[in-house]
């Protein structure tokens, strides 16, 4: 499995597609890097802002993977996700909001 960085970090998520397999594969390699689960959370929560709308619930599914499958291994992603969770819902639910009403408005309704 390959080394852990930062940089490395921010190229798999941009590669991250909704299909399961690129969601557990990425989640697998998250957990093996563990130790480092405190700057992999501020990048994800980084990149989850960041990336177009139509990823963004992969995101979630990917932190969804990471914080059930990780449970076992120790709490780290568990009490990492907790303090963005909250904030990272809110922004996917604020964007999905804002798309339904520029559709809206687009289509005439």
């Amino acid at each position: 499995m390959s080394s852990f960085s930062e940089s490395a970090l921010v190229k798999k998520l941009s590669e991250l597609s909704s299909s399961q397999q690129s969601v557990q594969t990425l989640s697998l390699w998250i957990i093996h890097h563990r130790k480092h689960s405190g700057l992999i959370v501020k990048v994800w929560h980084r990149e989850l802002k960041k990336a177009k709308s139509n990823r963004k619930l992969t995101f979630l599914y990917l932190a969804n993977d990471v914080i059930q499958n990780s449970k076992k291994k120790g709490p780290e992603f568990t009490k990492d996700f907790e303090s963005v969770l909250v904030d990272a819902c809110s922004h996917v639910a604020r964007g999905k909001e804002a798309g339904e009403t520029r559709l809206s408005k687009d289509s005439g309704r």
